[in-house]
């Protein structure tokens, strides 16, 4: 049986089909997909009791710290950023 990472790489693959299909036309429009994926993916965990809340409370928290890294290029101190909030 296919471990939990050999599952997710194939079902990232699908998604980015999906994506690349749907993404791309503002950035506006690109971070409300963000939203809406996020949104989607806690009922679809809460809905099939996929993982424990502990679990996709800790995923949540890696993957803030891997969005960081990704938009700003390691831990260097950046300047406040809100433009995204509410």
């Amino acid at each position: 049986m296919a471990t939990s990472d050999e599952l997710q790489k194939a079902h990232e693959a699908k998604l980015d089909e999906v994506l690349r299909a749907i993404g791309g036309k503002s950035r506006e429009s690109d971070w409300a997909l963000v939203r809406a994926l996020i949104h989607k993916a806690v009922h679809f965990n809460a809905d099939r009791k996929a993982g424990e809340f502990c679990a996709i409370a800790t995923f949540l928290a890696e993957q803030t710290g891997h969005a960081h890294r990704l938009l700003h290029g390691g831990d260097k101190a950046t300047t406040p950023h809100d433009d995204f909030m509410h």
